[in-house]
């Protein structure tokens, strides 16, 4: 085993990369704080197709999750009501 020591403590490493279950690990822990797989994608291999080029081919999705649908309405303005 090669001891990586840009590591973070306790993370082991497997020729200079993370050990395959921490690096699944660490990718789900993204994932969960919402940080977009496409982004991942780039980051993880800088040769392969960017996020542009991806989105351009396949599409937005036919859901946009991104935009909340539970968005509070504006408050009505103090020269609205009518005084």
């Amino acid at each position: 085993m090669v001891v990586d020591e840009s590591a973070p403590e306790g993370t082991e490493t497997v020729g200079g990369e993370p050990a395959e279950g921490e690096a699944s690990a660490e990718v789900m822990k993204l994932l969960s704080e919402h940080v977009p797989l496409a982004l991942l994608a780039d980051l993880a291999l800088p040769s392969g197709p960017e996020s542009p080029q991806i989105l351009q081919e396949e599409g937005l999705p036919d859901v946009a999750w991104w935009e909340s649908q539970d968005e509070p309405e504006e408050p009505a303005r103090a020269s609205d009501s009518g005084d």
